[in-house]
């Protein structure tokens, strides 16, 4: 039984956060787990910071994570990943697409923006238990659209062996979630993330 296992799903608007969240709810919800979650938002429309917080297991009663106690980081993209630097810790696997999306507000403002290789070490700075980086549009892309990049991320996270839950739970949990015209796409996302899981 878990008693404790705590997810941050990171990145902006439009990337598929809430939807990889509530894979792992519903995997949850299928193995009888308990599970709260909440949503926290910046701007709402696209390129806005988004990150979700979900707490599993029978000894979990608040939806929000404590600094520290992170158990898996699921990064979107790099910049947002790394903003969740207080919660990650020794227990803390880190599985992040290398797809940078720069903040309007930086373009606009010409402000410098830490390169991938910079963000990599920062986050290695911190010791989490386990780091991997993800070619999530690429391999999206060979899946046939760049929309299921956060379906690469999520199998690159299962295969990491960080997620508690079977491939064949989160592959229903997906294919139930999925509309139609996407099912197909999604599960073939996710073989091709797991595939790819390979630690930094």
């Amino acid at each position: 039984m878990i008693e404790e296992f705590n997810v941050i799903v990171a990145g902006v608007g439009g990337q598929g956060i809430l939807f990889t969240t509530n894979v792992l709810a519903r995997a949850a919800l299928k193995m009888g787990i308990n599970f709260v979650q909440s949503e926290v938002h910046g701007l709402s429309q696209r390129y806005g910071s988004i990150r979700t917080e979900l707490r599993i297991g029978s000894e979990v009663h608040s939806p929000l994570v404590l600094e520290g106690t992170l158990d898996l980081l699921i990064g979107m993209e790099p910049l947002e990943t790394l903003r969740q630097a207080p919660y990650i810790s020794e227990r803390t696997t880190v599985v992040m697409s290398d797809h940078m999306i720069v903040p309007m507000a930086a373009y606009l403002s010409r402000f410098r923006v830490p390169s991938l290789d910079e963000v990599i070490e920062a986050i290695k700075s911190l010791n989490p238990r386990k780091l991997f980086t993800v070619d999530a549009y690429g391999l999206a892309e060979k899946a046939g659209d760049y929309i299921a990049a956060n379906v690469v991320i999520l199998g690159a996270a299962q295969a990491s062996g960080a997620i508690p839950f079977p491939e064949d739970l989160i592959r229903e949990a997906i294919s139930e979630l999925s509309p139609a015209r996407y099912r197909d796409l999604n599960l073939r996302a996710f073989d091709l993330g797991r595939e790819a899981s390979l630690p930094r």
